[in-house]
């Protein structure tokens, strides 16, 4: 289910590749692939929905903070207020990723995006 529903999300199916994660939730709550989910369908809804895909990010960080997905949830988040132009929401998420998620591969993203909005 969960494989299925990445490869419609890869094919630019969001609204399958949503019911699939949906479903996976609802089936399998306890599945190690809920955080991963979750976190896919804050991407499903990134382009067209950010306020959506905000509200599933903010899950993954609530309810899974020790998810390999925490920090890409977080910079993910950093990024959306970047395009509201919301300057000082994102430092703040980019800090956070630094801070909490410093080893992880977004940590080192952030800096970047930290030093672009330093300009």
């Amino acid at each position: 289910m969960y494989e299925a529903s990445i490869a419609q999300l890869r094919r630019g199916s969001t609204s399958t590749a949503r019911i699939g994660f949906r479903r996976l939730l609802q089936t399998y709550p306890t599945s190690e692939r809920v955080p991963d989910a979750v976190y896919f369908l804050g991407q499903s809804f990134a382009a067209e929905n950010p306020d959506s895909a905000a509200a599933y990010y903010r899950q993954v960080l609530d309810r899974y903070p020790k998810s390999p997905r925490a920090a890409a949830a977080l910079y993910n988040l950093g990024l959306l207020a970047e395009r509201r132009k919301d300057t000082a929401a994102a430092r703040d998420a980019y800090q956070r990723v630094i801070r909490q998620y410093p080893q992880s591969n977004e940590g080192a993203l952030a800096r970047d995006r930290l030093k672009t909005l330093g300009r």
